[in-house]
């Protein structure tokens, strides 16, 4: 079996974050953190790396497109 593909989700709206996350999950090919403001998910990215991360543009403390621009520096 392959291993599962890690995703970071952020967002702040919490029942949207967590119905994404149960449907990626229930595919059973996802491993899914989350994370609900830009700096958790600094926090969490800088702790393990992730195969993919999906961000809100317009989270609480940050832009997610600047979140992006400094996750991949």
């Amino acid at each position: 079996m392959a291993a599962l593909k890690k995703i970071l989700l952020v967002d702040d709206d919490d029942d949207l974050r967590e119905a994404l996350s149960e449907q990626l999950v229930r595919t059973e090919d996802f491993d899914v953190f989350e994370a609900q403001t830009g700096a958790e998910a600094m926090e969490k990215a800088r702790a393990q790396s992730f195969d993919l991360v999906i961000l809100d543009v317009g989270l609480p403390d940050t832009d997610g497109r600047e979140l992006a621009r400094v996750m991949r520096k």
